[in-house]
């Protein structure tokens, strides 16, 4: 049997879902019906987006690939899905954010770190 670590993969994205679901509140309740499946998709591709950052760093982002006599590195497999899935998350972010009534502050429903440093530096 195999020892949790922490909340399971289902459970994170309900509380990503939640989480986003607050935030964006001040949707209308038309336009965030219609959104919904989009919450739904941005939340579970924050997680995949933490699950195959924990990948790429316990095992690197190139790997050696053979094929016949010859031995190369190549981008792994799980660094190809998380720059698609990232540009996709990016999008999503974005037409959710669109969605904020103009007027009220427009969320990004995560920040990185690095988004993090950048929006303490222009603050002041």
């Amino acid at each position: 049997m195999a020892i949790s670590s922490g909340p399971s993969r289902e459970e994170r994205i309900k509380r990503e879902f939640n989480r986003l679901k607050r935030l964006l509140k001040d949707i209308p309740k038309e336009k965030y019906s219609a959104a919904e499946g989009i919450v739904r998709r941005v939340s579970f591709m924050a997680i995949t987006l933490e699950d195959l950052e924990v990948d790429i760093n316990a095992s690197g982002a190139v790997e050696e690939f053979t094929q016949g006599d010859n031995s190369y590195e190549r981008a792994r497999p799980s660094v190809q899905i998380y720059n698609t899935t990232v540009k996709n998350y990016a999008t999503a972010c974005k037409q959710l954010t669109d969605l904020v009534p103009e007027g009220k502050p427009k969320v990004n429903p995560v920040l990185d770190p690095f988004q993090q440093i950048m929006a303490r530096g222009q603050s002041g």
